[in-house]
């Protein structure tokens, strides 16, 4: 089984990559979204309270790590400039909306400096340094407006060090303060908030933090281990979708392929259920929880939706562009969803994608 796994798998990248290669001779169709000034991948993408969208960062080329910053006008069409980041930030780092409108964006840098960005004013400024260095973390706003940071890949080090410890801004204070550790190391993880506490998912098991005790605790095995790369939504009935991620077959050093399983965390009982599989393998793959309920997954090109009250999958409309993964989707206000970059191969190697697509839940893309 497991063969033919690893064969079916190099068999999609083949096409994947094949897609791409025509991807890059012109064989798309025109988006009909005006495109953002470079392409990228990797990058976040955060609505602002205006009804806005800031794109920040990102990876243009492997070799090429982005400080520029974008945001886009739903009502308009448009992209304008955000300004610089004071450094540069690649796959790996995160953005968070604050309570007050600004962004906080931090990680993916060797000495863990943050930076805000201030939509009313446009201008960037300094968030301190936090405790430690990391990429690949989570955030999550809390309730009371600070923001938990957890876990991730220790960025002052070379290699890969996973990481157990979290932290806490406050962005009344501007400090960065240490809060309690995990029980277990988590990078490329998830994270969501679940009645004012934050439910952790990782590789093997999955926690809960408890910001009025600064404490973990257990939150039960998911159905399958995943490594990095998974996806978590919370759904209108307070349950948590978990789709796709990594694989690692045959231990640290084996072939990593993605996977197509999809489960439920149930708060209330604690326990997790195994749903309908998506229609294909994904990883590090962007999704939006719609406003009839149902769940949006995007992917290199198909896209499809999960109906919890049915637990089935339906398949959209391709979208007209092929992005490969580490693209994001963002919902707009008007219950539309936007979808920037993502990578392909072309002749010069891989490269950011520009062009950007929305997806409309009335009339598709």
């Amino acid at each position: 089984m497991v063969g033919k796994t690893v064969a079916k798998y190099f068999l999609g990248m083949s096409l994947v990559l094949a897609m791409a290669l025509v991807a890059g001779c012109g064989g798309d169709e025109d988006t009909g979204v005006a495109a953002i000034s470079q392409g990228r991948w990797g990058h976040t993408a955060t609505l602002l309270e205006d009804g806005r969208v800031l794109v920040v960062g990102g990876q243009e080329s492997p070799s090429r790590k982005l400080d520029t910053a974008e945001i886009f006008d739903p009502v308009a069409g448009t992209w304008s400039s955000a300004g610089s980041m004071s450094q540069k930030r690649g796959s790996g780092h995160e953005a968070i909306r604050l309570e007050d409108g600004r962004v906080l964006v931090l990680g993916e840098n060797d000495d863990g400096s943050a930076e805000i960005y201030d939509p009313s004013s446009g201008q960037w400024s300094s968030a301190g340094v936090m405790l430690e260095a990391r990429q690949w973390l989570a955030t999550t706003l809390l309730d009371d407006g600070r923001v938990l940071v957890t876990g991730g890949l220790d960025a002052s080090k070379a290699g890969r060090e996973e990481l157990d410890t979290a932290e806490i801004y406050d962005s009344s204070t501007g400090e960065w303060t240490e809060t309690g550790s995990m029980e277990l190391v988590h990078a490329g993880h998830s994270a969501v908030k679940l009645d004012g506490k934050v439910l952790v998912v990782g590789k093997t098991l999955a926690e809960l933090y408890d910001p009025s005790t600064g404490t973990w605790s257990p939150a039960g095995k998911p159905v399958r281990e995943r490594a990095l790369g998974t996806t978590a939504d919370v759904l209108e009935d307070g349950r948590v979708l978990v789709t796709g991620g990594q694989f690692q077959q045959g231990g640290w050093t084996g072939v990593t392929v993605p996977i197509r399983n999809a489960e439920i965390y149930d708060p209330s009982s604690g326990t997790w259920t195994a749903v309908e599989s998506m229609s294909e393998p994904r990883e590090n793959h962007p999704s939006a929880r719609l406003r009839d309920g149902t769940v949006l997954i995007i992917g290199d090109r198909a896209t499809e939706t999960y109906d919890p009250a049915t637990n089935e999958w339906t398949s959209t409309d391709n979208m007209k562009r092929s992005r490969g993964d580490l693209s994001t989707a963002t919902l707009l206000n008007d219950g539309r969803v936007l979808v920037v970059g993502g990578k392909n191969e072309t002749d010069d190697g891989l490269r950011g994608v520009a062009d950007v697509e929305i997806y409309d839940p009335a009339t598709g893309w």
